[in-house]
């Protein structure tokens, strides 16, 4: 593993050490379907952030504020990473009706 560390060094600092912004996490390195040593990205952690976010209740414009992502972007993750929730849904179409009701609208 230290030789993967080393490598990756020279390889993302262009062979200056001092380029690192942070040097690899051991923690976020794993084995990918090729069977090769490789490690989480700064991309898969602000996506993740984004879904934790997501999953706190956060709205959209929140987690823009957040993370830096532009509305579109946070639409994306959210749309490809989240799963269709019946109970979401469910919950949306109560909230609908008790507003329906609130505002004296019918039909």
């Amino acid at each position: 593993m230290a030789e993967w560390l080393d490598a990756q060094t020279a390889r993302d600092s262009n062979g200056h050490e001092t380029a690192w912004r942070l040097k690899p996490c051991l923690a976020l390195m794993f084995v990918n379907g090729a069977g090769e040593l490789d490690q989480k990205h700064d991309q898969d952690l602000r996506d993740t952030c984004v879904m934790l976010l997501d999953r706190a209740g956060c709205d959209l414009l929140t987690i823009c504020d957040i993370t830096g992502h532009s509305y579109r972007s946070a639409q994306t993750i959210v749309k490809h990473y989240r799963a269709r929730n019946v109970v979401r849904a469910d919950s949306g179409i109560d909230r609908l009706e008790l507003q329906v009701r609130k505002e004296g609208m019918k039909g």
